[in-house]
């Protein structure tokens, strides 16, 4: 353990202090933390991604590709708020890194490069082993590398920057709903607010540990949707209030059936569940005239795309049961 006056050091970017450690602990200088945890993270993926300065120096240098358009998104996840303390820690960070690249999969981009602000309360190498190994897992699995970051002493807090590359002047955003679009959405949703509950009953199954644990990001998805989408989102606070941001940024209103929804227990799930978000789903519209494009799509990737609702000339969200009666979604997941 390390002495209450202790530096958690910047181990990227910047010089690292060294770590105050009690004695028959290993003292690291900012060299060999750099090297035992931080600095082979997606290396072999460095050159394919343009890194023509990783970490080591003052800030990465970055080549973008030609034809190509920036996309940048930075993600903050508190212990006890955004993710269980609990949890392992190379779970921690897959999905600190995995819900920050969801804001890319969005906007159609493929990812990059990531960077990592990491606080901690006290110097664990176990927890920082098991936390190389999540991130090593995300890395070799999207062919992105960590390029650079920062440490410091504090509550457990992960803040992840993302950046990936889409094609110039056709980024998806949440502007482009038209009146008449069709609303779909990937995947299945409530599948992730219930593995959290499962997660703290002490009940989580290996398929829990995939829809909350370790989520997967639909960039095979989004990439293919460039072309045939108006708008899109993913699905973080929930369906109905990530919705109302397309609404609200588009300047129209939408009718959701809610029987169409597609949840992971044959739509039992009250609208409340629906709409406790965790799900990183893609939300999207998309012109009637998309329709065989996008069951294509579907089926190519072998992910189910549904069609929930329709984009109208109103203001807000409207969602009706099977029988037509009007229902009201609670506000979601708020962050303040």
């Amino acid at each position: 353990m390390l002495v209450e006056a202790w530096e958690l050091p910047v181990y990227s970017n910047l010089y690292l202090s060294k770590f105050n450690l009690v004695k028959g602990v290993k003292t690291l200088n900012e060299h060999q933390l750099i090297q035992e945890y931080f600095s082979e993270i997606g290396s072999a993926f460095l050159v394919e991604q343009g890194i023509r300065v990783p970490i080591g120096d003052d800030a990465a240098v970055i080549s973008s590709p030609k034809g190509k358009e920036s996309v940048i998104s930075v993600d903050t996840s508190i212990g006890g708020v955004h993710f269980l303390e609990s949890m392992h820690a190379s779970d921690i960070a897959y999905r600190s890194v995995s819900v920050a690249l969801s804001d890319l999969a969005a906007c159609g981009a493929t990812p990059a490069w990531f960077t990592l602000a990491l606080s901690l309360k006290k110097y664990d190498p176990k927890w920082l082993s098991d936390f190389k190994k999540g991130l090593e897992d995300i890395s070799a699995e999207l062919k992105i590398p960590l390029i650079g970051g920062d440490t410091t002493k504090g509550n457990l807090s992960i803040t992840v920057q993302v950046g990936g590359y889409v094609e110039a002047g056709k980024a998806l955003t949440r502007e482009g709903a038209r009146i008449g679009d069709v609303i779909y959405v990937t995947g299945c949703i409530g599948a992730a607010s219930s593995a959290l509950d499962n997660l703290r009953g002490g009940n989580l199954t290996r398929l829990d540990k995939n829809r909350y644990l370790r989520p997967k990001i639909r960039f095979e998805v989004s990439s293919k949707l460039l072309d045939i989408a108006s708008s899109a989102i993913d699905i973080s606070d929930g369906l109905f209030q990530d919705l109302d941001h397309i609404c609200k940024a588009s300047k129209v209103g939408a009718v959701i059936c809610l029987e169409k929804i597609p949840t992971f227990l044959s739509n039992s799930l009250t609208i409340d569940e629906i709409n406790r978000g965790d799900d990183y789903e893609i939300l999207f519209t998309s012109d009637k005239s998309k329709r065989e494009k996008i069951k294509r799509i579907a089926k190519e990737e072998n992910i189910p795309i549904c069609e929930i609702g329709s984009i109208n000339e109103g203001d807000e969200v409207d969602i009706f049961s099977p029988d037509g009666v009007f229902l009201k979604a609670s506000s979601g997941y708020q962050h303040f």
